[in-house]
């Protein structure tokens, strides 16, 4: 094939529909704990999943380098400042009126006590801050 001619969906894809559910959930990963996938197109698509600290030196260069034209969260973050989490949760409730104004009644919800509550409004917070740290 030329690269003036049009390929086929079946060409790029190897089926002709390319919402075929069947095919679509057929397709598995022969693979879960490899460290490295290729993914085939015109040219190789190369993922690493080594995240090993030190494992890729220019990698970390760069990061060290975008740091300093950012803030760096292992400096400018005062990590000793205690934050009491329960504390939070109740000011946060007490700013949105509350920590229940909706209608649990018929649900698993409508036997949960105040601390099952202010856990799941801990863990809620835990998750937006890892949301903010890893953008």
């Amino acid at each position: 094939m030329s690269l003036d001619q049009e390929r086929t969906t079946e060409d790029m894809i190897g089926r002709a529909d390319v919402n075929d559910i069947e095919a679509i959930l057929a397709i598995t990963n022969t693979d879960r704990d490899a460290v490295i996938s290729v993914v085939q197109d015109n040219s190789d698509a190369i993922f690493t999943w080594d995240y090993e600290k030190g494992a890729r030196p220019s990698l970390e260069k760069l990061y060290e380098k975008a740091k300093h034209s950012m803030w760096d969260g292992e400096k400018d973050l005062p990590w000793e400042t205690e934050v009491d989490q329960e504390q939070v949760v109740l000011a946060n409730a007490d700013m949105n009126g509350g920590l229940l104004e909706f209608d649990v009644a018929g649900t698993p919800f409508e036997k949960w006590t105040d601390k099952e509550w202010i856990q799941v409004g801990i863990e809620s917070q835990n998750w937006t801050l890892s949301q903010f740290m890893h953008g």
